[in-house]
Parts: C-alpha cells; sequence; structure tokens
C-alpha cells in the first residue's frame, strides 16, 4: 500500500507540475491506478487512492501551484472503473465497450455540468474552448520555425477551424476514450502478469477482427460526406472517425500477428510503431490494411504461406 501510494502521488504531480506531458504519457496515467486498484483489491485501492489524490493536493497547495483537480480526478476515476470492468471478466469486445460508453457518459456529464454551471450552452463552451486551443497552437507555431505565411493563413482561417473541430468533436472525445482503454488495457496486460495479478484472458487478440457490419457504417459515412448539407457532412465526418480507429486497431492486430509469423525481434517491431506515431501516413496504410481485411483475409493468407513454405 505504502509503494502504491507512492506511486501514485509521483502520478498526480506529473500530470499536474508538468504543462506539456505527452499525449501517449498523459494516456498512460491511469494505468498506475488501474494496476494497485486490482492488485490491493476494491477497499484498500479506493483508500490508497484517495490518500495519494489528498498528497499530492496538500503538496501541490504547499508550492502555491494551481492544478486541474478535474484532470487528476479524471486519471484516477478511470484507473477504477477499468479495474471494476476487468473483474466482470467480460469478453474483449464487450469490456472495451462497457468501459469506453460507461467514460464517455462521464465525460459527456462533466461537460454539461461546467456548461450549465457556466451559464451557457454545451455547444458554445466547446466552441470556446476548441477556439482557445487554436489560437494558443498559433502562437506557439509562431515561435517555432514556421514561416510568417503559414501562420497567417492558420490565423485566417482560425473560425472555420474552430468549427470544424467542435462539429467532430464528439468522435474526437470518444476515440481519444477508446484509445485510452486501449492502450492501458493492453499495457496492463503485460503488468498484471509481471506482478502476478490475474488479468482476464481475452485470447490471441492478433486475431482480433471488427464487426463485418461495421463496413455499411463506412460506406453510408463516406456518401454522407458528399451530400450538400453541413449537418450531414458533420454527422458522416464523426461516424467515419470513429469506425476508421476501429479498424486502426484490427490493422494493428493483423501487423501483429505478421510480426510473430516473421519472428521479428522486438526492436524492430518498437521502431515501427514508433513509425507509425511519426508519420500520419502510416497510420492511413494500417487502417486500409484493416478495412480490407474484410475481403482479402491477410491473415489466413500469411498463415497459408507459411504452412507452404513449411
Amino acid at each position: 500500500m505504502v509503494q502504491g501510494g507512492a506511486v501514485l502521488t509521483f502520478t498526480f504531480l506529473l500530470v499536474a507540475l508538468i504543462p506539456f506531458i505527452g499525449p501517449l504519457v498523459l494516456i498512460l496515467t491511469p494505468l498506475p491506478v488501474l494496476y494497485y486498484c486490482s492488485r490491493l483489491g476494491r477497499l484498500r485501492g479506493l483508500t490508497v487512492l484517495a490518500v495519494s489524490f489528498l498528497a499530492a493536493y496538500v503538496i501541490l497547495d504547499l508550492i502555491a501551484h494551481r492544478a486541474n483537480l478535474s484532470v487528476l480526478f479524471m486519471i484516477g476515476f478511470t484507473g477504477v472503473l477499468l479495474s471494476e470492468v476487468l473483474k466482470r471478466k467480460f469478453s474483449v469486445e464487450k469490456t472495451f465497450l462497457s468501459a469506453t460508453l460507461a467514460l464517455f457518459c462521464c465525460g459527456a456529464g462533466f461537460v454539461l455540468y461546467h456548461a450549465f454551471h457556466s451559464g451557457i450552452a454545451p455547444w458554445q463552451m466547446i466552441e470556446t474552448n476548441v477556439a482557445k486551443i487554436i489560437e494558443e497552437n498559433i502562437k506557439l507555431y509562431a515561435q517555432m520555425n514556421i514561416s510568417a505565411e503559414q501562420v497567417q493563413m492558420i490565423r485566417e482561417n482560425a473560425p472555420q477551424l474552430t468549427l470544424f473541430f467542435t462539429g467532430i468533436f464528439p468522435s474526437l472525445g470518444l476515440s481519444g476514450i477508446l484509445l485510452t482503454v486501449w492502450v492501458n488495457l493492453l499495457a496492463g496486460r503485460r503488468l498484471f502478469e509481471r506482478g502476478g495479478v490475474a488479468f482476464p484472458d481475452f485470447g490471441d487478440l492478433t486475431a482480433w477482427k471488427a464487426p463485418e457490419r461495421l463496413v455499411w457504417i463506412v460506406i453510408i459515412a463516406g456518401i454522407m460526406l458528399f451530400v450538400p448539407l453541413d449537418e450531414i457532412n458533420v454527422v458522416g465526418m464523426n461516424f467515419l472517425i470513429v469506425s476508421c480507429l476501429i479498424y486502426l486497431f484490427q490493422g494493428l492486430a493483423i501487423t501483429a500477428f505478421f510480426f510473430r509469423q516473421k519472428k521479428i525481434p522486438k526492436m524492430f517491431r518498437l521502431l515501427f510503431y514508433g513509425l507509425i506515431l511519426i508519420q500520419q501516413y502510416m497510420v492511413i496504410v494500417i487502417i486500409t490494411f484493416g478495412l480490407f481485411d474484410l475481403w482479402v483475409d491477410f491473415r489466413k493468407r500469411m498463415q497459408e504461406v507459411k504452412d507452404v513454405q513449411s
């Protein structure tokens, strides 16, 4: 419990004191909460979490640092929720779906609460925050080695960018939550194994496939983008973003299956995954593999080639 308290307190302080913490690190912050809540049990885990939250708050108050307590609370809540979902021993699809929808509903409730508390419409609050983020990025670009013409072009198109990102905010939020659940459960699986903590058997994740009917959502969403109505375009874009993320997971499963078949060293696997984070076009390639796997069945063909070679 002492070790867990120290780790969780350090996690909260890390998030509070480092404003430009990397997205991947921020996504992984619920992992320590998930691990210790599962390892220590519900009561002791929640006790350690509460003490750690209080300790971090006191330390931040002593150094006169104003932290975003809402973010710290969401980190703790996410870890606890994932721990509770894992205890149910659902299938991998039901585990991801239940955790993602629960977090999405909590996030939506959080937005609604702050919107009504502020006396403005939820959508206006989201638009205001998106506009602030875009403005902060424009200031950041101006300080970087980016030409003044490009910065000016972004500034001139800021209103259109604000409307666009406000429109797709639901899918971005849902995708972010789904990605958070995915990263923490995959990392948690390895961490639980090393710590001797029971973890649900999700089977061979490299064989995972998205539901075949999902392709119809992609097709319908694509058609909606060509309808000459902005509202329908926005709805179609939201569906398309979430669908592409699911096919990204399927493409990554195909990639992991290929690495295992070819016995690619872990170093080269990490380099490849790092390349995906750096080069956006690689993400499109992986999504394409995931989508066309419905007709091609890449893993079956790779297995047949291996059987022939052996």
